[in-house]
């Protein structure tokens, strides 16, 4: 059966939805980005057409002044796996990439999905970040802890101003956030900011922990997503709890919060009051392509 990768379109929304169905068990992001994907400017959303129907998807987004291009959303229906489209839309999103003239390819998946990491090490990409994806159902079930020191919300030119002093609490400088990764710099900030929420602690006029979360509403229900960086473990389960208690009081019912693994066992002395409590490791990857 012939297939062919071209553009996506407003018409391919049904398409794009019923192969998001299946990921996640059906609490997929990309119901909720689907429309501002189709008509962002600088991302190249295409797809795999087989039999007049849209079967595999993927994007390439232009970021950081069109130094970088972030790859993401890479899916294929149930239906037609094993045939190599998910490879064939990875090649194609390279290839533009390169027509780009875009420096650098960032791309982030999960440890658990072999196929794609397989995908991003065949493509050349090169492991450089792994976090932990928490995913909870029920944010109300979060042990509650004192917030000391106090934590609150935030604006981007003061979250740089005090993570210029204090850079080690963000690795590498790069900043992960809805399975995405920004450089650290104010405009990038800024243009999380219009999305996001920033809620830190500091000491001593540093920062004592951060995190960048949103709420976002799905097809059946609203969940929240954010990031966590901290000095040490207190302050992450602090913020983790604060977190939390936000999402539940904002109605988001799951919730998920990525941080560093260097926390992991710290989740470990947390009674979390439920047995379906789910992690993973986001790994991100990192292809060179131009000077």
């Amino acid at each position: 059966m012939q297939e062919k990768i071209r553009k996506l379109g407003r018409s391919d929304k049904n398409d794009i939805l019923e192969i998001s169905r299946h990921i996640w068990d059906g609490h997929d992001y990309l119901p909720s980005v689907v429309d501002e994907w189709l008509r962002n400017p600088r991302r190249h959303f295409y797809g795999v057409e087989v039999a007049g129907r849209i079967v595999g998807v993927g994007s390439l987004q232009v970021i950081e002044q069109g130094r970088i291009g972030w790859m993401e959303g890479l899916r294929v229906h149930p239906d037609h796996r094993g045939k190599g489209y998910a490879k064939m839309l990875t090649r194609y999103l390279m290839r533009k990439a390169e027509e780009l003239s875009l420096q650098r390819l960032r791309y982030a998946t999960g440890d658990r999905n072999l196929a794609s990491i397989k995908l991003a090490k065949t493509a050349g990409m090169s492991r450089i970040i792994e976090m932990i994806v928490l995913w909870d159902p029920d944010p109300k079930q979060f042990p509650r802890s004192e917030n000391y020191p106090p934590i609150r919300k935030s604006t981007p030119a003061r979250v740089f101003k005090l993570l210029g002093t204090c850079k080690g609490i963000v690795p590498l400088g790069i900043l992960v956030h809805d399975w995405r990764a920004l450089d650290f710099t104010l405009q990038n900030l800024k243009e999380i900011g219009k999305t996001h929420k920033f809620y830190i602690a500091e000491k001593k006029q540093k920062v004592d922990s951060l995190s960048i979360g949103r709420a976002r509403r799905g097809e059946a229900e609203v969940w929240s997503s954010f990031t966590i960086y901290a000095a040490d473990t207190d302050g992450f389960l602090s913020q983790l709890s604060y977190d939390a208690a936000v999402a539940s009081e904002h109605g988001s019912s799951p919730i998920a919060c990525t941080f560093e693994t260097k926390f992991e066992r710290a989740l470990d002395k947390v009674d979390l009051g439920y047995k379906e409590q789910d992690r993973m490791h986001l790994i991100l990857f990192e292809k060179q392509i131009g000077s």
